[in-house]
């Protein structure tokens, strides 16, 4: 296929065992869980490094809690390594950061932490994620900040989440620790995970970078859709027996996005189900 996308951001999902559960995820749907094996980690690194260019951004979650890997630190180095000028991106619900984790990611260069504290308060996050840890998270997003990781703090705009809840997340993580604060306050859209979570009115895109410039590896090398697909039900090809080029430039995948480079997303399976506002 002529002019093929170029793969941008790849996101690798190390573990999808998760200790939260979010009213907004559709973890709860998730039959089957496990880790990546070191071999296909590191074999999807080697092959990523020599992809021309190499992607702009490296994320290694997608469904569950990446801290719950007890190799995510060291796997965060290997990127590092092999992937020397690209960005690594991580999400996490905040539960399991410590100092000594802290201390350690902080010595990642062009590293960014996402830190899903949902809420400025325990009722909040405990009704969004069922987590009642919130002052202990808080306490550890400061010092993020403190040790200069940039860093975004994010809520989910569910229905549940009144203005004022909204307004006083903003309030709270708009606020500075310290001098050289690099803390960013976000809201996320509230996403329908291409129909597991509700139907949605109408199609919100015409192009989705999603489709377009980036690819999702689910913890057994299965590539799938996107990380509105943590069920796998669009595989496009499988990295213990194929590579990452030969998955990304294959016909069906570069079908996806030369579609929603048309603004044609809907027609492709499970796109024309989800909610996600792109462009």
């Amino acid at each position: 296929m002529s002019n093929p996308s170029t793969l941008e951001i790849l996101q690798v999902e190390t573990t999808n065992y998760c200790n939260a559960r979010c009213i907004f995820c559709a973890y709860d749907q998730i039959k089957k869980h496990g880790t990546m094996s070191d071999w296909l980690y590191t074999k999807i690194l080697v092959e990523a490094g020599k992809l021309d260019p190499p992607p702009a951004t490296f994320i290694p979650m997608l469904t569950g809690e990446p801290f719950l890997d007890p190799l995510i630190v060291e796997r965060i180095k290997e990127a590092r390594a092999a992937l020397p000028r690209t960005e690594i991106q991580l999400y996490t619900n905040g539960s399991r950061l410590t100092e000594d984790v802290i201390g350690k990611l902080a010595c990642v260069p062009d590293f960014r932490l996402n830190i899903s504290a949902n809420g400025a308060c325990t009722e909040t996050r405990s009704k969004l994620t069922g987590l009642d840890d919130y002052e202990y998270v808080a306490g550890m997003i400061d010092r993020v900040d403190r040790a200069g990781i940039p860093h975004t703090v994010s809520l989910v705009q569910h229905p549940l989440v009144s203005s004022a809840e909204e307004d006083a997340f903003n309030r709270r993580w708009g606020e500075a620790s310290s001098a050289s604060s690099c803390r960013t306050p976000f809201v996320f859209q509230h996403l329908n995970f291409a129909g597991l979570k509700y139907e949605s009115d109408a199609v919100n895109f015409t192009r989705c970078i999603h489709a377009t410039s980036h690819m999702t590896v689910l913890w057994d090398g299965r590539v799938n859709l996107c990380c509105m697909d943590p069920l796998g039900r669009k595989i496009f090809g499988d990295l213990n027996e194929q590579t990452v080029a030969e998955v990304w430039l294959s016909e069906e995948r570069q079908r996806y996005a030369a579609l929603h480079n048309e603004g044609r997303g809907a027609e492709c399976d499970l796109c024309g189900e989800c909610n996600i506002v792109s462009f």
